[in-house]
Order: C-alpha cells, then sequence, then structure tokens
C-alpha cells in the first residue's frame, strides 16, 4: 500500500473507504464508494498537502470556531 495519499490508486483508497466504514459498523455500498471517491481522494490530498506544513508548537490557531447558540436576551459579543 503506498504511504501517501498522492500515490494511492482509485482501488487502495477504495479498500481504506471500505476498511473504515466497516470499522465503524456502517458499510458501504460499492454504488456509495464510487460516488464519494472524488471527495474522499481530495480529502486525503488536502490532508496531505496540510501535513507537509511545518507548524511550530507554539504556533496558535488564528481563528477560533463556537458551534454554541445564543442564549435568549444575549447579543453577539456580550459574556
Amino acid at each position: 500500500m503506498a504511504s501517501t495519499a498522492s500515490e494511492m490508486t482509485d482501488q487502495e483508497i477504495k479498500d481504506l473507504m471500505r476498511a473504515i466504514a466497516r470499522a465503524n459498523g456502517r458499510p458501504l455500498s460499492e454504488e456509495r464508494i464510487e460516488a464519494d471517491l472524488p471527495a474522499y481522494r481530495n480529502f486525503l490530498l488536502a490532508m496531505e498537502r496540510i501535513d507537509r506544513h511545518t507548524f511550530a508548537v507554539e504556533d496558535e490557531p488564528a481563528f477560533h470556531f463556537s458551534l454554541r447558540t445564543l442564549a435568549p436576551g444575549w447579543k453577539a459579543g456580550s459574556r
């Protein structure tokens, strides 16, 4: 098996997708694997690009996301 996503064949990616789905108890149909293959390949390639970047241990995220909704009566930006 290839060591990086850019070296993987479509068949190797499909085998990986099947193994991950089985391990999570949600086997995928062949139709679903074929439909999801381009997106999964792009995901793996994006992760490969991120892994090539050298981040210093001190680097902090430049942004923050929060999925919390505001309580009734609160305004954005207030604490």
